[in-house]
């Protein structure tokens, strides 16, 4: 059960493979949220898929039930889908959309490059998010790790950040040492979002996509994650003007941001000293959500 599943075998031009997961890698949800936003408006068109036997413990993953008086009405198993886009630039787009897997990494990378391969795939480019210390008030960093040297001058045009690291990697980065085995190029892009806004962050999500944009030179209307993340901005700040505790800490990260090295991932210190500042906004954005779902 190990193979892709194909519904479809477009004839594509020299496309590019855009990768985002959920799981570890998808702090405040920037890697899901910027593959859906990039299927829905780049019309990506479903054509295979990777079965998840074999590759995630479904007591961890579990299947989704929908119940209605006592009926089962469905049942949603969670996915791990590939979507094409044919541009009018020289390059087409294949888009995964997955789950970090949590078992046999090695041969869930070898399937991905086995397609990659079959439809000459000119460059990788996965798409995550971390949470990092640093204030909401900045502009959103983007850094970029690479694995061919040939990819450094157009990782730095496109306004990139070389991100310094050691420690427990995610799967972006053992896709990356693969695709080098296999010749393949290949480029991660981080969204950096604050570490005390642990909810969703168009903000980020917007800026790896104007990154993204830049890098791989593809025409897309950005006009409704622009909206979305400047009403994001306008709730946090909201938020933010009603708590002074809130305010305080801010004030602090920002202190301490001016003098930080901003492209290094945050070290296990620097992570179990962050938890301490984290302030949960999930209950504010929830209410939020509910209110305008009740105008509407």
């Amino acid at each position: 059960m190990d193979e892709i599943l194909f519904s479809e075998r477009p004839t594509l031009r020299q496309p590019y493979l855009i990768i985002g997961f959920e799981g570890w890698p998808n702090a405040a949800e920037v890697s899901s949220t910027a593959l859906g936003y990039l299927i829905e408006h780049l019309k990506g068109k479903p054509f295979a898929s990777i079965p998840l036997e074999g590759f995630y413990q479904l007591s961890s993953l579990r299947p989704v039930g929908v119940i209605r008086e006592g009926r089962l009405v469905e049942l949603k198993f969670p996915g791990n889908h590939f979507y094409y886009s044919k541009t009018s630039q020289s390059h087409d787009l294949i888009l995964f959309q997955g789950i970090e897997p949590h078992l046999r990494w090695m041969r869930f990378v070898e399937l991905l490059l086995n397609l990659a391969e079959e439809f000459g795939v000119s460059q990788i480019i996965t798409l995550g998010g971390t949470y990092d210390y640093i204030p909401h008030t900045q502009p959103p960093l983007v850094s970029a790790l690479f694995n061919h040297e040939d990819l450094r001058e157009k990782v730095t045009q496109a306004g990139l950040g070389l991100t310094d690291y050691m420690g427990p990697i995610s799967i972006h980065t053992f896709i990356l040492e693969a695709s080098k085995k296999r010749g393949l190029k290949a480029v991660s892009l981080w969204g950096h979002a604050p570490q005390y806004l642990q909810t969703k962050n168009v903000k980020v999500v917007r800026s790896v996509l104007r990154h993204l944009v830049k890098l791989i030179k593809i025409e897309m209307d950005l006009t409704e994650i622009e909206k979305a993340s400047d009403y994001f901005d306008q709730q946090v700040n909201h938020l933010v003007r009603q708590d002074p505790k809130l305010k305080e800490i801010i004030d602090k990260l920002e202190e301490a941001y001016r003098g930080m090295d901003h492209f290094s991932f945050p070290s296990e210190k620097e992570e179990k000293s962050k938890e301490e500042k984290v302030v949960y906004l999930q209950a504010f954005f929830k209410r939020q959500e509910d209110e305008e779902k009740k105008e509407g």
